[in-house]
């Protein structure tokens, strides 16, 4: 089966119900008025705030034939947490000075997680380097959406000059995910796949 991905804004509050739909009543109206039918759900787990989602992710079976998968623009494949709090993480590292462990634990706290390891920044931080170029590209609509992005950078004593460049780069992107966490990052996943097609991470 030919499935395309459509990528959807959702407003991920602190309070929600067991099962969250990826898409609003009205977006799905104008789909069963464009002759869309639901196909099945597909169901994926969430974890944010001391609780577990699931996910109803629905397979639309459009009129030209083709699938469509309606997918949360929080939500990364194959990772139980929504995009925002691994960035929030990165930032909070990289502004911060303090270690991935801290941070770890800090990211536990402020988005109450049983779990965060310090493995998973350390393994996430390098994947947003290579799509450095695509992100910076937002920087405008970042400063004029968002607010100024400018903060502290703390470089580590293990960095060679590139990385510590490429570092200060995308901590001065991602100032947003400290101050509004969940809308910025749903926001900027939800660009960088309207624009490449592929999840940030």
């Amino acid at each position: 089966m030919n499935i395309t991905l459509k990528i959807s804004t959702v407003n991920l509050k602190n309070r929600l119900p067991q099962e969250v739909q990826v898409f609003s009543s009205d977006e799905l109206q104008e789909f069963i008025k464009q002759g869309t039918v639901i196909k099945k759900n597909k169901q994926y787990l969430l974890i944010i705030h001391h609780r577990q989602f699931t996910l109803q992710c629905p397979i639309l079976h459009m009129n030209d034939g083709g699938y469509q998968l309606i997918w949360p623009s929080f939500k990364l494949p194959n990772r139980p947490y929504p995009v925002f709090v691994y960035l929030n993480a990165v930032a909070w590292y990289l502004s911060s000075g303090e270690s991935m462990r801290s941070t770890a634990q800090k990211v536990i706290h402020v988005f109450g997680l049983s779990t965060f390891s310090h493995s998973t920044l350390c393994r996430f931080l390098p994947k947003l380097y290579p799509i450095l170029p695509f992100l910076i590209q937002y920087g405008a609509q970042i400063i004029n959406d968002w607010g100024s992005t400018i903060s502290q950078f703390v470089p580590r004593n293990h960095w060679d000059k590139q990385q510590c460049a490429l570092a200060e780069r995308l901590n001065g992107l991602l100032g947003p995910a400290l101050r509004a966490p969940p809308e910025f990052g749903s926001w900027l996943a939800y660009q960088y796949f309207t624009q490449t097609g592929r999840f940030l991470v």
